[in-house]
């Protein structure tokens, strides 16, 4: 029996507009998104860890005096970079809102449970348009332990109050669905670009209630 359906965000329910983040950032920047990405990850491990939209804006702002320091950029870039909104790069898939919708109209609890720890989850969502449809969004950074480790899928269990052994699981990485079964989920890999060839996939969130009695 199914009680709850558990989403991944990025790749599942939404996915960022890197064009759009180029265009904002691109004039302020002496490079590119590719070299952002590697001042990031080499920042983010010295860093606050992201639980909420507070410690969210205090990372963000002390990147961003970090990096105009490090390039020697002017404090009215700096302010630009401070004002710009990472959140505001997520773009929902056309199939997230019903896929969302059909689960609570199930009678499902709503989970999102994302890897991602440079934004506030819950404050995605709710940038997303999505946040009045999930009823627990737990992040690795809140949880302390990622897929595919079992903690975090027991974790996100407990925030629904289920058993996982009563949860539906859809993320785009092989790996974080192997996880989920491994704890007695039900779990499905959803494939957009038709790439895998996993026998229990998805091609789309349309596809996710009229597989779901089957048993992966």
């Amino acid at each position: 029996m199914t009680d709850a359906v558990i989403f991944d965000r990025d790749g599942v329910l939404a996915e960022f507009d890197l064009q759009g983040a180029h265009r904002e950032l691109s004039g302020l920047l002496p490079f590119g998104l590719e070299q952002l990405g590697a001042h990031l990850r080499d920042w983010a491990p010295r860093a606050q860890a992201i639980v909420d939209a507070a410690s969210e804006r205090v990372f963000w702002d002390s990147f961003w005096a970090h990096l105009c320091q490090a390039h020697g950029l002017d404090e009215g870039v700096r302010g630009q970079l401070c004002r710009f909104e990472p959140r505001r790069t997520l773009r929902a898939f056309a199939d997230a809102r019903p896929a969302l919708e059909q689960a609570r109209r199930h009678g499902y609890r709503v989970g999102v449970l994302s890897n991602f720890t440079l934004l506030d989850l819950p404050g995605s969502l709710e940038a997303l348009g999505l946040g009045e449809l999930v009823d627990a969004a737990l992040s690795a950074a809140v949880i302390g332990a990622a897929k595919p480790r079992p903690e975090a899928y027991q974790a996100m269990a407990r925030a629904l109050g289920v058993a996982p052994e009563a949860c539906l699981f859809v993320d785009d990485r092989p790996e974080c669905v192997e996880g989920a079964r491994q704890v007695g989920m039900r779990a499905w890999l959803l494939d957009r670009k038709g790439k895998s060839t996993e026998k229990n996939r998805l091609r789309g969130l349309g596809e996710l209630f009229d597989v779901s009695r089957e048993r992966p």
